[in-house]
Order: structure tokens, then sequence, then C-alpha cells
């Protein structure tokens, strides 16, 4: 029997293969692909999470481009904000970035075989994978937002559509700047994120307007010519979830661990595999992840409340932006983590009046 079986070779899978292996956990990694295989994203990888894979041992290897200066653009409005570390976001290949981290767990003494996971089934003392003839003392489920593992588990239902972000990619030429487009799509934005030949690009919003998503991508591809790669869906509600029952864990898009604001995944991916790996050091692995989760829960709880409120009046939003500079100087040293978001918020919900005078004094010199 297994100590651990991970079930799902992305990113959160496998670094928390790497982890369990690291430790001497007997661990076996199941995938119904062969790797290096296509998975639809768009291939950002922000400094908080490059560095945090650092700091678990692990230098990448996969990233084409570094960007230390972003620029967030819409509304007839433009900003450019620097980052104060290395670089602000690496752009890759997702195809590249997973083989990558597989390869590592596999160095540090895990299997992998390729096999269609149907479910699991708990017992007293194992779980056994249905599809697999495997069992082990635990299994992580890393297989994504149409995670079975989380389903069969009996750790959660289906996402609400207001849970999920539904995005569109596409390859475009080789811009010279990663931007953001925050009129690119009603209920989102739009991104151009260069690599090392092209561009990552593509728009995104909430699940519930997918049709208007669609309608946006259209015009986004026209102006950016963008060929269309694919489409998939991101799950942002796990901070109002279980994430974990009995012998069965959940982490990265499994467990619903995504941005709300900007769909970011891969800092939550990496975070969510090293608390994980570390609790089932603990009499009770699941009560231990859900506690030492807690941090990570409340800013992406925060960070729900924040697209409820920013997202139907962004226009509105990016113009106080655009008017106070360092709000936007703020946000991104939360992006970089070197500032907690509940900081960030409470201060940038005392500066809208402020910003809005200035906006309003720079609308009257215009107008003269």
């Amino acid at each position: 029997m297994w100590d651990a079986i991970v079930i799902g070779a992305g990113p959160s899978g496998s670094v928390t293969a790497y982890l369990l292996a690291k430790k001497g956990y007997k661990t076996l990694i199941l995938d119904m692909k062969d790797f290096p295989r296509y998975k639809s994203c768009g291939g950002g990888v922000t400094w908080r999470a490059y560095n945090l894979l650092r700091e678990l041992g692990i230098k990448l290897r996969s990233p084409e481009a570094y960007h230390k200066e972003v620029v967030i653009r819409g509304f007839g409005e433009e900003i450019k904000v620097r980052s104060d570390e290395e670089f602000a976001v690496a752009t890759l290949d997702r195809r590249k970035l997973d083989k990558e981290l597989l390869d590592e767990a596999i160095a540090q003494g895990a299997e992998f075989r390729k096999e269609k996971v149907s479910g699991v089934i708990s017992k007293e003392d194992r779980v056994e994978v249905i599809g697999s003839g495997f069992s082990s003392r635990y299994v992580i489920g890393a297989d994504g937002a149409y995670s079975i593992t989380a389903i069969s588990s009996g750790i959660r239902n289906c996402w609400r559509n207001d849970d999920i972000i539904f995005a569109i990619e596409g390859r475009a030429p080789l811009y010279d700047e990663l931007t953001f487009i925050v009129d690119a799509s009603p209920s989102g934005y739009g991104w151009i994120f260069p690599r090392g030949e092209d561009s990552n690009a593509g728009v995104g919003g909430i699940s519930s307007k997918s049709r208007e998503v669609i309608k946006a991508f259209e015009e986004f591809s026209k102006r950016y010519k963008v060929e269309k790669v694919g489409n998939w869906i991101i799950p942002t509600g796990g901070h109002d979830k279980q994430i974990a029952k009995g012998r069965v864990l959940l982490v990265g898009d499994a467990a619903g661990l995504a941005d709300p604001l900007t769909g970011e995944g891969l800092y939550y991916a990496f975070k969510s595999a090293l608390e994980c790996s570390k609790s089932l050091e603990s009499e009770d692995p699941a009560l231990s992840y859900s506690e030492n989760m807690g941090d990570v829960m409340e800013e992406l709880r925060l960070k729900r409340k924040a697209r409820n409120i920013i997202v139907p009046r962004m226009g509105f939003f990016f113009k106080m932006f655009v008017s106070y500079p360092e709000i936007a100087r703020r946000y991104m040293l939360t992006s970089i983590g070197r500032l907690d978001f509940k900081e960030f918020w409470r201060w940038g919900i005392l500066r809208i009046p402020k910003a809005m005078m200035r906006r309003a004094s720079k609308v009257l010199k215009e107008s003269l």
C-alpha cells in the first residue's frame, strides 16, 4: 500500500508529490494523460508563486520571459506599474511547466503512472482509488476544476456559476509589454502575456456571462490578432467550502483555490501543496490542513468581496486607480507577496474619496 496517492499531475499535484517524496513518503502520482500535454492557461507566474517554489527547492527553468513592468489599460486610460522584485510576472508554456514540476517529483522518488481514475472510496485505514486498483493511507485530489476526487469523497458538490471564471486563450504576435485590458470583457478582463516567440492572449469573465465572454473574445481577437487555442474554467469558490475530509485532501483547482479578482491560481496551487504535505505529519491531517489554510482562505474570501464590488463598476474603479497611482503600486505589492491584501483593501477604501477628488480635478482641467 502507498503512503500517498496524488490524483492529478498538474502543478499542485506534482509539487505535493515532490514534497511528500522528499520527506520519504511512498508516493504515487496518477494522471489520465502522458506528459508533456496541452493545458489551457494564461501562462503567467507571479513573482510570489515563483519565489515560493524557490523556497521549496525548485528553481524554475521553464519561463520564457520575465516582465518587471505591467501595463493596465482600459476606458481610454493607461497606467504602468513596476515591480520592486526581480520581476512581476514570468511567462511560459504550461506544457513545459507541468512537465518540469512532474520531473522534479519523480527525481525525489515519486512514481508516475498513466491511469484514469473514476472515484475514491474511503475506508477506516486507507483510501481505495477506483479504476486503478491502488490504495493508500492518504489521497490528495489534485485533479483540477472538475475534480472527481472532491465529488466522490463527499468533500464538496459541484461549483456554483458565480464560483467560476470562464476564460478563452489564444496565440498572438509577440508584443512588447505584458498588458491587462480591463475593458476587454464585461465581467472580467483581457490579457496579453508576451513570452519567447509569441504572446498568450485572451479574455475571461464570470461563468454566468460566458456568452458575453465569447463575444468579447471575438472582438479582442480581431483587434490583437489572436488565434484561438482553447477555453477552460477557473474555480474560485474554495474559500467557503470544505477542502479535506478524513484521509482525502484537495489542493489547487480541485479545492477552488484561485484569485477571484485575477484568476491567478499557481501561487495557491503551490501554497496548498506545501500545507497539505505538512499536514500529513499530524494526528488529524484533514483538520490540520484546513486550519493551516485559514489565512489563505481569508485572503480569498476578501478578494471575492472585492470582486463583487469592483467588477460591476470596473470603469469607475479603474479611473480612480489611474488618478491615484499609489493604489496601483500597493496592489502590485500584494501580488508579489510584500503586502497583505487585507491591509491593502482597508487602505485603498479610505483613499477612494481622495482619488475621486483627483479624478474630478483632472476632468475639470481637461474641459477648460
